[in-house]
């Protein structure tokens, strides 16, 4: 049987099915770009981008989506005045896509509700994106074309971030009358309450602040991450936690530039200081943000110590560098006090190139000269897992052919075989205590790609500038790649295969007792031991020992004494200490920490202390060395020193109470108890979970008021006030 059918249906099917078809794909794109973005996928871009590609889909709405997946989120890269820091980035390249994108659509007119609705949201991410990057220029020009249509929701919007902009110029008064004008409207939304609360905040009306973000944290809490370029202005948590810990009245100020430059809308950070640089964790409020001149000045602050740290999006540093201090805390006090973020240009590397191939044993690294750089190092990027460029990464020094790694010059040369003594990453698997390979293998390995760095230092040793931005991409810097594979016996080690390595490397010493590989991969396996248990020093020093006289380099014994807890070097106190004493036969002896280290472990207290003045670095014990000899203007002049890298112990707190006791020395038996508690920081360190005890167990029975100011910040610095 014949079925017929007209074609004026055949037709009109065929069109049914191709609409819905055409409007299937985009919608069904739509919501697989919604479910990767939710999941924090990058490639939500990617569909977001197909969806904007459809003829049929809504131009203006599509494009904000797409240019809203590639910013990601506006929350800081956040950097210590030291230079360290991290965070979330959007690349240079999707900022300036998304930030094309949406001036596009801002060149187009919107016909529907819904349309308007992403024109304003398009509108308000570009002045977002000023703000991020820090365009005060592209700012005014865009509020400029708010203000210049008839749209009211436009209109509002420029005119909100105009008093935001006053606001962060400290023209108050200006960035009122803004609120002032729609205080009565119904054009308020959220950053009308953000701007009216971040106005009182710095006016000092901090319940009414407080009142402001708890509202909005109830009833507008997403948005709170998208305000003003910024993801920092959920400030409940910030009030509830910490700013009740730092209001006063000490003010400080300074600048963000960038090669003499402002930086406008920088945050600054503010921690009070203890031991580690703990805080600044992603989001966190800001105390301060730079003007249009790249100045600021914080809400008043308490007297005492602070670490610094700034929020900048991390899109701008991918060609700057921040010209760091050895200065670990700023100290206020009823002056206020004073701090300068500089970023530098980073210096360019002529040699190596990228990715380039090493077939010998030598090869040269060269850069540009940097102006009032008083010496250079290089280093290079090693990897936990090096074959995959994964896990943790840490830069080492390399040292030169004549075992120098400052340089005045530009260039130096190295060669590799050098660097097989220097174990590196000797870190462990959390979970089966495992020996990281690299820290055997030594760095350099054949097959592997190691990232090479520059950096200039001026004569007080802070750094001016390196050749690795701020946000780097390993990738994407000059390296080296040593030719060749790893041998069977490597392969065993790489593979945490120890045992089967301990017994390869033995069989071939039983063949060839003088065979260099075998004895360095053995010592340190034997040194450090693959897991707990496992460490048989005994071994490590005769293999050790007979490497050193057959290649003449004792680096291999140096660096199995400075993993060995004090216990062992008692233990192996002669050993330990011929092999210091061959090591200072070198004229470049520098391991003074490793010589102090083991009198500390034999109770030559003097001689350790002797030992740590001939070293260019002053360090903790130095300083309670010299007070626990009752030498304390020496730990005064210490703490005072450009080398000490500044901790609370350079307090004014601290230096009055080092200043007292020199005047009045104390005696009797809180000597004695306070002696005994530095000598427990010098000889054991005191582990973490026994600091608050052993504070509080010393502290009941001093009544020396400048002994326990010393105690006090001793137990700061070492974050024993603090639970985990």
């Amino acid at each position: 049987m014949k079925i017929k059918i007209k074609i004026k249906t055949l037709i009109l099917t065929v069109f049914v099915l191709a609409l819905t078809f055409i409007l299937a794909i985009p919608t069904a794109t739509l919501m697989i770009a919604g479910f990767l973005d939710d999941r924090g996928s990058e490639k939500a871009s990617l569909f977001y981008e197909r969806y904007a590609s459809y003829a049929t889909t809504p131009n203006i709405k599509s494009n904000y989506l797409y240019a809203d997946s590639l910013v990601k989120s506006f929350t800081k890269y956040t950097i210590f005045f030291t230079g360290w820091g991290g965070g979330a980035n959007t690349s240079p390249e999707d900022m300036d896509k998304a930030k094309q994108i949406l001036i596009e659509t801002l060149a187009e007119t919107p016909v529907k509700n819904s349309e308007k609705d992403y024109y304003i949201k398009s509108y308000k991410m570009l002045l977002d994106i000023a703000i991020a990057t820090g365009d005060a220029r592209m700012l005014r020009e865009w509020i400029d074309f708010g203000q210049e249509v008839e749209d009211e929701k436009l209109i509002y919007t420029a005119d909100i971030y105009e008093g935001f902009l006053h606001h962060v110029n400290g023209e108050s008064e200006a960035a009122k009358r803004v609120l002032e004008k729609y205080e009565d409207t119904e054009s308020k939304d959220i950053s009308y309450d953000v701007l009216k609360a971040e106005i009182a905040l710095f006016d000092g009306k901090y319940e009414e602040v407080e009142t402001i973000y708890e509202n909005l944290y109830k009833n507008n809490w997403r948005e709170l991450g998208r305000s003003f370029g910024s993801g920092g202005y959920d400030r409940g948590h910030w009030f509830e936690e910490r700013f009740d810990d730092l209001k006063g009245d000490s003010i400080l100020r300074g600048t963000v530039t960038y090669e003499g430059k402002p930086m406008p809308f920088v945050e600054i950070y503010v921690q009070e200081a203890t031991g580690g640089l703990s805080l600044l964790s992603r989001g966190e409020s800001y105390a301060g943000i730079t003007d249009e001149n790249g100045q600021f000045r914080t809400l008043g602050l308490k007297e005492g110590l602070y670490n610094v740290g700034i929020g900048v999006d991390g899109s701008i540093l991918t060609d700057k560098e921040l010209q760091s201090s050895t200065n670990k805390y700023v100290e206020l006090d009823e002056k206020g006090g004073e701090i300068h973020f500089i970023f530098r240009d980073t210096l360019k590397i002529n040699s190596p190139k990228l990715g380039e191939k090493l077939s010998g044993d030598e090869f040269t690294v060269s850069w540009e000269e940097v102006e009032n750089a008083a010496y250079y190092t290089v280093g290079a990027v090693v990897f936990y897992e090096p074959f995959g460029d994964k896990g943790i990464s840490t830069q080492t020094y390399l040292k030169d052919l004549n075992g120098e790694y400052k340089f005045t010059e530009t260039n130096a040369v190295f060669n590799i075989n050098l660097f097989r003594n220097n174990p590196n990453m000797n870190v462990s698997d959390s979970e089966k205590e495992y020996l990281g390979a690299q820290a055997v293998l030594g760095i350099f390995l054949p097959g592997v790609e190691y990232p090479i760095v520059v950096n200039a230092f001026d004569e007080n040793n802070n750094l001016i500038t390196r050749s690795l931005p701020k946000i780097s991409y390993y990738d994407q810097i000059p390296g080296i790649t040593v030719e060749g594979s790893l041998t069977e016996g490597e392969n065993l080690i790489y593979h945490k295969n120890y045992i089967e390595a301990l017994e390869y490397y033995e069989n071939i010493l039983t063949e060839n007792p003088d065979d260099t590989a075998a004895l360095r991969y053995l010592t340190r396996i034997y040194g450090i031991g693959w897991k707990e248990g496992e460490q048989n020093l005994k071994r490590a020093f005769e293999l050790g020992q007979r490497y050193s006289e057959i290649s003449g380099d004792w680096n291999l014994l140096i660096n199995t004494v400075a993993i060995m807890d004090m216990s062992e070097i008692k233990e192996n106190s002669n050993r330990v200490f011929e092999v210091l004493t061959e090591a200072m036969k070198d004229p470049n002896f520098d391991n003074y920490s490793f010589l102090s280290r083991y009198y500390i472990a034999v109770e030559d207290y003097e001689k350790a202390r002797e030992t740590l003045r001939e070293w260019e670095t002053v360090t903790d014990t130095l300083i309670f060395l010299n007070i626990y000899f009752g030498d304390y203007m020496e730990a005064s002049k210490n703490i005072k020193s450009e080398s000490f890298y500044i901790s609370r112990l350079s307090s004014n707190r601290v230096k009055g109470a080092l200043e007292a006791l020199d005047k009045n020395p104390p005696g009797g038996e809180e000597l004695k108890i306070f002696n005994d508690f530095l000598l427990k920081l010098i000889s054991s360190g005191i582990p973490y979970d026994e600091g608050k005890n052993v504070y509080n167990e010393t502290v009941k029975q001093i009544s020396n008021s400048n002994i326990k100011s010393i105690l006090d910040e001793i137990f700061l610095e070492r974050h024993w006030d603090t639970e985990y």
